[in-house]
């Protein structure tokens, strides 16, 4: 699988056709994620399910500068326009009537929804929907999260794949699309793929797929792309960090006390999905590893997040104070998420 065409950009073609179910696809900022996938399908005839997180989002591409196919239409010569439908948006071929007012033509090339407020939708049938393109679907920093992500993302998916593998049809090939805003988001906790993805960067790898191969993630690392967008005034004269961000697909970070300690030493305060926290027998340091204990154990879902948020609130403050000592860099990544501390 070639991850960049000839011109530099995503290729879309091999990427597509190597997908079984789920691909995550993380990278800078203009190198082709979104509109070189919609516009792949587009011109394949293949119609799809637009995905925004929040619907003010999903709102802002109902309107005519927000319409994500309004440079496709400015290249392909096409008139792509976005009418509102319930809480989602119809894409549809239009065309000017007698009185000059655009109207749509035939049937939509892609619906819009949004993954927050999906689960109001009741009855929609998306049996022809066969792809799913989910636009930004790593939050910027201080973005508004959505409870229970990673589980309301999963329910979507049930939804719009039904029962096609029962009855021996193919799953929805679903393409997760995103800038290197966050490491610790809730598809890398959910899949398991934050210390993955950090051993991607390090080691310049830029595919990485799952043993029963349904999820693939690439990083769109060494991209041909960023690189010439280095040259242009913003990135001349921005911010390292931005640069890094946009650029270099290194996600944000902050240096921690993190090295491995002997839990001997140590007694078991909480557990929570998948981490542990401990407190030091004399020094009452906090430390917080992956080995966990079922005694005082919190599921990392639902009500008992909510309970353990609520709990231990008190980890948040001392982690702001930079009281707290971690195992590894994916363990804190994991505490961070946990207690929402962006």
């Amino acid at each position: 699988m070639r991850i960049y065409n000839k011109e530099g950009w995503v290729n879309w073609p091999d990427i597509v056709a190597e997908t079984k179910a789920f691909c995550m696809v993380v990278g800078a900022r203009g190198t082709g994620k979104t509109y070189g996938l919609m516009r792949y399908l587009l011109e394949s005839g293949k119609r799809f399910l637009y995905v925004r997180r929040l619907k003010t989002q999903l709102d802002a591409c109902g309107k005519p500068d927000g319409n994500p196919f309004k440079r496709i239409n400015t290249d392909l010569g096409t008139l792509i326009l976005p009418y509102k439908s319930g809480s989602g948006i119809r894409f549809h071929p239009s065309e000017a009537n007698e009185n000059g007012k655009y109207i749509p033509v035939g049937d939509p090339v892609a619906l819009g929804v949004a993954l927050s407020t999906f689960a109001t939708v009741r009855g929609a049938d998306y049996s022809d929907i066969d792809y799913i393109v989910f636009d930004e679907a790593i939050a910027m920093i201080g973005e508004k999260p959505i409870n229970n992500e990673f589980t309301a993302f999963l329910n979507f998916y049930e939804t719009v794949n039904r029962n096609r593998e029962i009855l021996g049809n193919p799953p929805v090939k679903c393409f997760l699309l995103g800038n290197a805003n966050k490491l610790g988001n809730p598809y890398f906790l959910g899949w398991g793929f934050m210390r993955i993805a950090l051993n991607m960067i390090r080691g310049n790898q830029m595919v990485f797929r799952t043993q029963d191969k349904t999820r693939i993630m690439i990083m769109l690392l060494n991209s041909p792309i960023s690189a010439q967008k280095r040259e242009t005034v913003l990135y001349q004269n921005g911010s390292s960090d931005f640069m890094s961000m946009a650029l270099d697909n290194a996600f944000r970070t902050d240096e921690t006390d993190i090295r491995s300690r002997n839990l001997q030493e140590y007694n078991h305060v909480v557990s929570i999905g998948d981490i542990g926290i401990y407190t030091h027998k004399s020094t009452r340091d906090i430390y917080v590893s992956r080995t966990i204990s079922k005694d005082n154990y919190y599921d990392d879902f639902g009500i008992k997040l909510t309970m353990f948020r609520h709990d231990y609130q008190i980890l948040k403050i001392k982690y702001l104070a930079q009281r707290i000592q971690f195992e590894d860099y994916e363990s804190e990544l994991i505490f961070r998420e946990y207690l929402e501390i962006n």
